[in-house]
This record gives structure tokens, C-alpha cells and sequence, in this order.
């Protein structure tokens, strides 16, 4: 039996979800790292300045794309989920 279309779409927009979430969890351990060298960096002696300024450029840049996904992409993946059930209305002949 063929795959009905709800079940490919939602299928798809579980795994789009987790590939999201993992990625924003790939994206705060990058900030993470980099806020690391910054506080070891800085807690040293003779902190080098070049490498701190070039890790606060990354840890910066890790919030930007962190909330890139939060305010955009998560919008956007939230209305796909809320919407699933449309899928398998629309599959019936049904409408809201």
C-alpha cells in the first residue's frame, strides 16, 4: 500500500523537527566553546588577546544564529506541526 500523504508529511516534519533541535544543539555547544577559551583565556596570566577577541566573534555569532532559528525557523516549524491534522482532513475531503 502507498504511503498516504499524512503520514509522508508528518514523517517528514518529525524528522525536519529533530534535524532543528539538533542543530540548535550543535549551534549552543559552538557558543559554549567558544565561551570556554574566552574565560580560560582570560583567567590566565597573559590572556591573548587576538584569540579572545576572535572568540567573542564566534560565541557571537552562535547567539545570532541561535536566534535566527528560534524567532524564524521555529515559527515557521511550529505552524507545521500545528497543521498536520489539516493534512489528514484535506486527506478525507474534509475542510476547516
Amino acid at each position: 500500500m502507498a504511503v498516504k500523504p499524512h503520514e509522508l508529511i508528518a514523517e517528514r516534519t518529525h524528522s525536519m523537527e529533530g534535524a532543528i533541535y539538533s542543530a540548535l544543539d550543535a549551534i549552543d555547544a559552538y557558543g559554549a566553546a567558544a565561551r570556554k577559551v574566552i574565560a580560560d583565556e582570560e583567567a590566565g596570566a597573559a590572556p591573548n588577546e587576538m584569540l579572545v577577541k576572535r572568540m567573542k566573534q564566534f560565541a557571537s555569532r552562535a547567539d545570532t544564529m541561535s536566534k535566527v532559528i528560534e524567532d524564524g525557523v521555529l515559527t515557521e516549524l511550529m505552524f507545521c506541526l500545528d497543521r498536520l491534522f489539516s493534512v489528514e482532513m484535506a486527506e478525507r475531503g474534509e475542510f476547516i
